[in-house]
Order: C-alpha cells, then sequence, then structure tokens
C-alpha cells in the first residue's frame, strides 16, 4: 500500500512539475503603467511604440534596468526594457489583421504619401528613420481613418 501510494505521489509531483515549465513558456506579459512608461529599446535601437506591437514568437531575451541604475545610465527614473530579438535584421514590416480578414487595415502613409502593403513591405528596416502610429480620435480627425494611419519616414541619404 505503501509503494502505491509513493508512486501516485512521484507521478502527480512530476505532472505539476511538467505544467508549471510548460507554463511559464507560453506567454511574455509585461504590464506598464501608463503615467511610468519605461525607454524601451529593441535591438539596442530606441522603440516609441507600444510593446504590443513587437511579436513575442521573436522575443530571444528581456532585461529590465531600474532605479538608480537606470537612472545613471539611461538618465530615467521610470527605468529600461531592454529586449533583444532573434531576428538578426531581418526584421519585416506588415500590418496585421488578428480580428477579422474582413476588416479594413490602417492608411500606410510613406514619406508624406498614402502607400501600399505591398510597399510597406519592401522597406528595408535600415532604411526608416521614424516610424508613427495614429489611432483611435487623432486618426479620425487628422485623415479620416476609423482603422488608424502607419506614419513611416524614410532616412534622407
Amino acid at each position: 500500500m505503501k509503494k502505491i501510494a509513493f508512486t501516485l505521489t512521484f507521478l502527480a509531483l512530476c505532472s505539476f512539475s511538467i505544467f508549471a515549465q510548460n507554463q511559464n513558456k507560453t506567454e511574455l506579459l509585461v504590464k506598464v503603467k501608463e503615467d511610468k512608461k519605461p525607454l524601451i529599446f529593441v535591438d539596442g535601437k530606441k522603440f516609441d511604440f507600444s510593446m504590443d506591437l513587437i511579436d513575442q514568437s521573436t522575443i530571444e531575451s528581456v532585461n529590465v534596468i531600474k532605479g538608480e541604475e537606470a537612472e545613471a545610465l539611461y538618465n530615467t527614473s521610470n527605468g529600461v526594457i531592454l529586449i533583444t530579438t532573434n531576428l538578426n535584421d531581418k526584421m519585416s514590416l506588415s500590418v496585421t489583421d488578428e480580428k477579422s480578414e474582413n476588416q479594413k487595415k490602417p492608411i500606410v502613409i510613406i514619406d508624406g504619401e498614402i502607400a501600399s502593403q505591398a510597399a510597406l513591405e519592401e522597406l528595408e528596416p535600415q532604411q526608416i528613420e521614424k516610424v508613427e502610429v495614429l489611432k483611435g480620435e487623432q486618426a479620425l480627425e487628422k485623415y479620416n481613418s476609423p482603422n488608424g494611419v502607419i506614419i513611416i519616414t524614410t532616412k534622407k541619404e
């Protein structure tokens, strides 16, 4: 009877251990308070957008720097999030439509002109100087676009 109880206990502990390991790998979730936005760097470059735009499957590592170290190194009291991806400069820009295939995509503007999804995908990350995303009331007021606007400024040579 003791052997059966021991065996059952051992199997239960093993299954909980496996379940816990699988739970840790499923999703990276970082919540940031609106009034305490940290600096975000992706592959060494400042990222001025919501972290929701980063494809989690491409994240290799995440480091958080806060307190005195963040103040000394980056001159910010809100902390710094350093994200390293496994893209190796093969980053692709695309507008994804996760909610519905029938839902319209945002307007894409490259250097002041409305562009297609194909033009967006042809851009190399090294060509881009700045990306701005407008949504909600801002996109409606400025561009009459209920689905948002992506404004891209390329580097001038």
